[in-house]
């Protein structure tokens, strides 16, 4: 099935705030992502409770994406976050069916090549590009069936931690190498006098 964005979803921005240094709702903005779109640093990015706070945390299922800025990106909320409040430089897209669309499908959809490409190319603006909510919510988006999205979902995971892994062995391979050469080098010094 394909459909527009608005179609599946309410699309709006997060609130703009004033980040503290403590409080009790996560304040997420684009540089807390790192290069695989999943949230690692969070320290000193918070806000307190405010009266509309309900109407912007995320919820399982909600997605966000980034709608200034030269970076596109999608995430889908997870639970094991808490409470998170995106800022204003991401539209945050609450599905309107969960039996029909699931939120980190679509994330992954959001950060396809093609896609992804098709958003940047919406993107207006002179110094920070933006995307316009009427683009986005015109967005044509392909819903497979909720089974068909879950082997999607799976197959990203499984991607996603053998890219992980690789990264993790890449690092300690290069520590072996800077240790061997020291050893090597450092023999080789006391060797010769």
């Amino acid at each position: 099935m394909k459909c527009h964005l608005n179609e599946i979803a309410e699309i709006f921005y997060g609130p703009y705030e004033k980040a503290e240094v403590k409080g009790i709702i996560k304040y997420l903005v684009s540089s807390h992502f790192d290069e695989f779109f999943e949230p690692t640093f969070f320290k000193e990015s918070y806000v307190d409770t405010r009266k509309d706070a309900d109407k912007y945390l995320l919820q399982p299922n909600d997605v966000i994406i980034t709608g200034k800025g030269h970076r596109v990106f999608a995430w889908a909320y997870k639970e094991e976050y808490g409470r998170v409040i995106p800022s204003s430089l991401f539209y945050i897209i609450k599905i309107n069916d969960s039996d029909k669309v699931m939120g980190e499908y679509l994330a992954n959809y959001l950060n396809s090549e093609k896609i992804n490409h098709q958003l940047k190319s919406l993107s207006g603006g002179t110094s920070i590009p933006s995307i316009q909510k009427r683009e986005l919510e015109q967005l044509k988006v392909y819903i497979p069936s909720i089974e068909k999205q879950k082997q999607i979902i799976e197959f990203s995971r499984l991607l996603n931690k053998d890219v992980e892994l690789a990264m993790q062995l890449l690092k300690k391979k290069k520590a072996l190498k800077t240790g061997l050469l020291n050893r090597i080098i450092n023999n080789n010094k006391t060797d010769s006098g």
